[in-house]
């Protein structure tokens, strides 16, 4: 079966603008009708914004670290 696939290496924000992580994400599709290329790095760029989003929201409030001493 015909496979097209797509990928982007970008660095990831976390904490703040100085707290980074690489990060690679990819998309492949596989059968007999497959989109253009146009379509799928449409498709990433705006998983990328999404992923983006979530993470530096989930870092927003961070839980205070309770000393066990």
């Amino acid at each position: 079966m015909p496979v097209n696939g797509i990928r982007q290496e970008f660095e990831l924000t976390t904490r703040s603008q100085y707290s980074k992580v690489d990060c690679e994400i990819g998309l492949k599709v596989v059968g007999k009708e497959l989109p253009n290329l146009a379509v799928l790095g449409d498709a990433l760029e705006k998983a990328v914004e999404v992923i983006q989003r979530i993470v530096t929201e989930s870092y927003a409030k961070v839980p205070e670290r309770v000393s066990s001493t």
